[in-house]
């Protein structure tokens, strides 16, 4: 109760930000700019940023793969929309959603490789937008002077992902979950992550050879993701240049590094609702753009995530309606039968 309490109050602030800059711009501006953007090229944003999404998918479909060669794309695709729609609905750190992928998947796999695949993805994912980050971070030195506090924030953070690099595949290489179920047993909650995954050391194997049989399918994985990430900063070319304002990459890279700066510390408000927006109007104007320009963008930025949010809905109701009932392997199986082997 305490934190659907803080929750509440998280969104409600965040909504009272967005209220102040709409009636700080001025509502008649924000909709004369949102109506000459125009319906149809929201539309085709959204239909755009599937290529992100799916470069996103295909970085799990190929780590899959090397679980259960017998996988289609849709079948990951299915589960990783789903997921991901919790995921950007959920104060969570991006992890709300994973539960989903396994659920949606458990049919073709057990929950054990399951569970070992979605960390290594997510773990490409992590090195992948660290680069990413980093990237941005110096790329903007080049060709900007942002106040020294942001720089120096966005360093912080960019180090201490990279750093965080390091000690994640340390803790992968010497077991992460069979650990932390014996630490958790001794302070007494140890017993729900095990009813959870009772073979916690399956998981950590299965994650130990993914590594040793396939490091070409890890950084294949790594550079799907690098890839996606540039969907946002094209995103914003587009909408720069749809808007009649000068299209620049520097400009949108610059964006879209603090923008993902400021949602890797904000990770906990809903939806980082007031955020987000307030964030992309804030680096418009320290850009030279107009402040409702990057209102208006965070806006439709917000119209496309609410509809990949509703399409991952859907595709969930449908799945958990349709998901066949069959029994899944059993966890001797989930070793001998769904284990990494060599290609």
């Amino acid at each position: 109760m305490r934190k659907n309490a803080i929750h509440l109050i998280l969104t409600l602030l965040g909504a009272a930000l967005l209220a102040w800059m709409i009636r700080k711009i001025g509502l008649g501006v924000l909709v004369h700019n949102l109506v000459a953007f125009g319906f149809a090229n929201t539309v085709m944003l959204i239909v755009i940023y599937t290529l992100a999404q799916t470069a996103f998918c295909a970085a799990w479909h190929v780590i899959l793969l090397c679980y259960q060669s017998s996988f289609g794309f849709w079948e990951t695709f299915r589960a990783y929309a789903a997921g991901d729609a919790l995921n950007m609905t959920i104060p969570s750190a991006n992890l709300a959603g994973e539960p989903v992928k396994i659920l949606l998947i458990r049919d073709k796999l057990a929950k054990e490789p399951a569970l070992a695949s979605i960390t290594v993805y997510k773990f490409a994912d992590f090195i992948s937008m660290t680069v990413f980050l980093l990237f941005g971070w110096t790329l903007q030195f080049f060709f900007y002077s942002l106040p020294v506090a942001w720089n120096v924030g966005g360093g912080v953070i960019a180090g201490g992902m990279t750093a965080g690099c390091f000690l994640l595949y340390a803790l992968q290489k010497k077991g992460i979950y069979h650990p932390t179920g014996k630490f958790l047993q001794k302070i007494g909650l140890g017993n729900w992550m095990m009813h959870q995954v009772e073979s916690a050391h399956f998981v950590d194997h299965g994650i130990r050879e993914f590594y040793i049989h396939h490091p070409a399918k890890f950084w294949q994985g790594v550079f799907y993701n690098f890839l996606a990430w540039f969907g946002g900063v094209f995103e914003i070319m587009i909408f720069m240049k749809l808007s009649g304002l000068p299209a620049s990459f520097p400009a949108a890279i610059t964006i879209e590094t603090f923008s993902l700066f400021i949602n890797n510390v904000t990770f906990f408000v809903p939806a980082r609702i007031g955020v987000g927006e307030g964030g992309r109007a804030l680096l418009f104007s320290a850009l030279g753009y107009p402040t409702a320009a990057g209102l208006s963008y965070g806006i439709v930025r917000r119209v496309r995530e609410l509809t990949w949010v509703l399409i991952g809905l859907v595709i969930l109701f449908f799945a958990k309606k349709n998901q066949t009932r069959s029994a899944a392997p059993s966890k001797e199986d989930s070793l001998n039968k769904n284990s990494i082997t060599p290609i």
